[in-house]
């Protein structure tokens, strides 16, 4: 019964994701941008994605500062690519640590995942953000995944005004940086229900 549950779970995250891709694609896909407490919003995401990243025997290690504020957003879209980057590193990384930092600046809010996995070569890097591809194809094999997370999370990115960028090397880690403004281009501000 736990087999046919977790084969349900995967089939319902693949069709999940190929839709949010297709929306993407055929421009369809809506911001729904609210007031929100930024702190808040990583501490939820942080408690729900913990027992994947811990699961590998990693420690998860948060640095929030207290003045975080509030930051306009798309809160849906802003928690799936903490999950998507929080969960991949740990996935990728085992009895190590995965860090997530994030900072507030003038104009924009920085946060960046950190871990001490498997890492990956500069090609691999560059192939990262396209659909359906990962760092090669033992990859799926070895850890599983459909290799959409990252290209939906760099679109959503794009769509809030900002991006993610990696940092990596063999053995060494990876390090995702994810830039949003405080507030998004001509965006329209939804009072929070």
């Amino acid at each position: 019964v736990s087999k046919i549950r977790l084969a349900g779970k995967h089939l319902l995250e693949l069709i999940s994701e190929i839709l949010d891709l297709s929306k993407i694609e055929a421009g369809r896909m809506e911001l729904f941008i609210e007031d929100v407490d930024a702190r808040s919003l990583v501490e939820g995401v942080v408690a729900t994605v913990r027992p994947v990243v811990t699961k590998n025997g990693n420690e998860l290690v948060v640095r929030l500062p207290d003045d975080l504020g509030n930051l306009k957003t798309d809160v849906v879209k802003l928690r799936q690519i903490l999950m998507n980057l929080l969960s991949n590193a740990g996935k990728f990384t085992q009895k190590g640590t995965v860090t997530l930092t994030v900072e507030r600046r003038a104009t924009e809010v920085v946060l960046s995942v950190l871990d001490s996995g498997i890492g990956m070569t500069s090609d691999q890097a560059a192939r990262l953000f396209q659909p359906f591809v990962q760092a090669d194809s033992s990859t799926s094999r070895r850890f599983g995944g459909t290799g959409l997370g990252l290209a939906i999370s760099k679109k959503f990115c794009q769509m809030l005004g900002g991006d993610v960028l990696v940092e990596s090397a063999p053995g060494t880690g990876s390090r995702f940086v994810v830039t949003l403004p405080l507030k998004p281009p001509a965006a329209e501000i939804r009072p929070m229900h």
